[in-house]
């Protein structure tokens, strides 16, 4: 029989789950990196644990109200699983998508959508990507890697929405606007500058003690197929070598077999899949 622990109080969670998600640090970077950078007086809307025999099975986090982000820790069962998703249910937890490792968020979806009466499907399956040393360096002798800054925003806006347009995640101009900026003025987002103009860019993300991700990989359309997006992956992963991170993540479309290729080409090894899946409701 499955224990199910709910927490209210979001110190207590972080103490308790912070230490078994560093086990792996790269694995558990979307949970991890969330609850460590989450802003300050922001509290996720729920918070819970599974475990068998004092062992732990799942930790479970909502930080807004579409999606539900599951880190397995242990092999749990299909009854488990089902044991889990009516927990949920009953928590009335409502959320539009959870994501995690595939072989137990398809699983945990099919029965909380039985539940819910809907229908559920995958939004995109992503590989899980990890790297200690690359196996190539960018081309300083064609471009530089830039910090981004507030000159650069405007245009950055623009990128952002293209971004989103291009990886099926929309956001508007005002989203836009919020998470560009919130990415300069944390020193996170940077370019790939080459003959002078920006022609990539790459954002560090989700930042943990050993590891930190890489994620809004663009390249204007017009600038593609010339290496820039390997360059500026490259370039800032060496730069977080440099700066005393032990390993760089990142999530990448499983549906995108050029992205995919470039990573491995660079020395991330994919290291396990994740979903994002979607419920489907009666409107």
């Amino acid at each position: 029989m499955i224990e199910f622990l709910r927490y209210s109080d979001f110190d207590l969670f972080k103490q308790d789950v912070v230490p078994l998600l560093e086990s792996d640090e790269i694995k558990n970077n979307l949970p991890l990196g969330v609850l460590l950078n989450l802003a300050p007086g922001r509290i996720p809307l729920y918070m819970a644990t599974v475990s068998r025999d004092g062992i732990p099975l799942f930790v479970l986090l909502q930080t807004n109200q579409y999606q539900l982000i599951v880190s397995k820790l242990s092999e749990i069962s299909s009854q488990e699983i089902a044991q889990v998703a009516d927990k949920l249910y009953k928590h009335l937890v409502n959320v539009n998508e959870i994501v995690g490792e595939k072989c137990v968020v398809e699983l945990l979806a099919e029965k909380m959508a039985e539940k819910l009466g809907c229908e559920t499907y995958v939004k995109m399956l992503q590989g899980v990507y990890g790297l200690r040393h690359l196996k190539k360096w960018a081309d300083f002798g064609h471009g530089q890697l830039e910090m981004a800054t507030e000159k650069d925003a405007d245009w950055l806006y623009e990128w952002f929405v293209q971004f989103g347009d291009d990886t099926f995640l929309p956001v508007s101009k005002e989203e836009a606007v919020q998470l560009v900026r919130g990415a300069i003025d944390r020193k996170q987002l940077y370019l790939w500058v080459a003959d002078g103009q920006p022609v990539s860019m790459a954002r560090i993300t989700r930042p943990t003690k050993t590891n930190a991700a890489i994620s809004w990989v663009y390249t204007p359309p017009e600038k593609r197929n010339r290496g820039y997006a390997t360059n500026v992956v490259t370039a800032l992963t060496e730069h977080l070598l440099n700066s005393g991170y032990q390993t760089v993540s990142l999530f990448t479309d499983l549906a995108n077999p050029t992205s995919n290729k470039i990573y491995r080409e660079i020395g991330f090894e994919q290291l396990s899949s994740s979903v994002v899946m979607s419920f489907e409701r009666n409107k």
